[in-house]
């Protein structure tokens, strides 16, 4: 049997989005959270004394990453030198190869793979020969396809593991297109398993060979929800298992309250308390979404639009806090009293977002602001995601202003 531990994209020192004014301490808890992650990977690889760690890209944030990043790591990966556990590890876009002078060097434990597509071939304990193939990013984009360098099953060795940070094709545009490849093509090298990066949601794409997306390790705001982790994987020649292990200290999660039957601020107050006060949400950001009448007092909707009301259900202590980042208020009106641009006018309304939404149409009218914004550079990753979400922001605004909405952000 091999048993190894499958993680990609920590993204360690990563700045995290959507949020301000976040009192210090929690924020300090915050930056920390990536490194607790990996650190989280390595206690699970020495409990369950595996033979190897795959880390499948993006282990930095950015490529010229930071010197308490490159610490932090190398301290990781001397515990596992220590027990004796291989490290095979590859660059992604985030982290694409730069010059050596700016590392710090790695544990000897530790294979790094080149731009090439390489095979490394290591003997575990048990006396089974493992193949891993591989390469890393030597740039942040790379629209070639590399699957097609990576050889063929290793015929003298009992596993043949393949490690790629990239995009499958067919999967929704949520992610940019780098190294793409069909799930057809992976299965041709005839491989015991992909260690797949670059996709933060943790998938399995194929149960003969097993392919999976382990996911990112710890969510960095609202859009990666949930829990993150990696996965441990045990192999032999008649059965195959993967578990979850969490590592994230840190989950973003959306509470929904549908809070219409409430006329008063005491009644929609008792909700909210009593859904943060769930075990669920212990050590999370929450992103509130509170469903309002039409019949709800202003006096009520005036304090819903408070900052200040939404400070009282903040809780941060030393070992645990429940933290609202943003909330969002949206007025249900009865059918016969709705009165919107998508509803009078459904043709035109329908009309106007598939224009936006034309990759084209969207790309000239954000010219202006992605040329000059200071972040525009780290656009290009997640372009689909970006375009959705400008678009939900302008339906948001509007209906606000029509009175159809209401917001409130942290």
């Amino acid at each position: 049997m091999v048993r190894y531990i499958h993680a990609a994209d920590l993204h360690l020192d990563s700045p995290f989005k959507g949020l301000k004014n976040i009192p210090e301490s929690l924020f300090t808890k915050i930056k920390a959270s990536t490194f607790n992650a990996l650190r989280n990977i390595v206690d699970a690889a020495i409990f369950y004394q595996v033979d190897f760690v795959l880390l499948a890209g993006d282990i930095y944030d950015i490529e010229d990453r930071s010197i308490r990043a490159q610490v932090l790591l190398r301290k990781e990966l001397d515990r596992l030198n220590e027990a004796e556990i291989r490290v095979f590890l590859i660059h992604g876009n985030h982290d694409f190869l730069i010059n050596d002078e700016l590392h710090l060097t790695l544990p000897e434990n530790v294979e790094v793979f080149g731009p090439n597509v390489e095979t490394k071939v290591l003997e575990t304990t048990g006396h089974e020969r493992v193949a891993v193939s591989g390469f890393s990013y030597d740039r942040n984009w790379i629209e070639e396809r590399k699957i097609t360098e990576y050889p063929p099953r290793h015929r003298s060795c009992d596993y043949h593991i393949g490690i790629l940070h990239g995009y499958m094709e067919g999967q929704g545009a949520e992610h940019a297109r780098y190294a793409p490849f069909s799930l057809t093509e992976l299965k041709e090298k005839n491989y015991d398993y992909w260690a797949l990066g670059h996709i933060h949601k943790r998938q399995q794409l194929s149960d003969d060979p097993l392919v999976y997306y382990s996911g990112n390790t710890q969510g960095r705001h609202k859009n990666e929800s949930g829990e993150k982790g990696c996965l441990l994987i045990e192999l032999t020649k008649s059965d195959q298992d993967v578990t979850f292990i969490p590592t994230a200290d840190i989950r973003w999660q959306t509470v929904e309250l549908d809070v219409t039957d409430h006329k008063s601020i005491n009644g929609i107050f008792d909700e909210i308390k009593k859904s943060l006060d769930n075990e669920a949400y212990t050590n999370s950001l929450v992103t509130l979404e509170l469903e309002i009448s039409e019949e709800t007092p202003q006096t009520v909707i005036s304090k819903l639009e408070d900052e200040a009301f939404y400070q009282v259900f903040q809780k941060i202590a030393p070992s645990v806090f429940v933290y609202i980042v943003s909330a969002r208020i949206k007025v249900t009106k009865a059918d016969e009293h709705i009165l919107s641009l998508e509803s009078s006018f459904p043709s035109a309304w329908n009309k106007a977002l598939n224009d936006v939404r034309q990759e084209e149409t969207f790309l000239e009218m954000t010219q202006e602001l992605f040329s000059q914004h200071a972040y525009a550079k780290y656009t290009d990753e997640n372009q689909e995601k970006i375009k959705n979400d400008c678009i939900e922001a302008a339906k948001h605004i509007l209906m606000k202003d029509l009175g159809d909405e209401i917001s409130y952000d942290n």
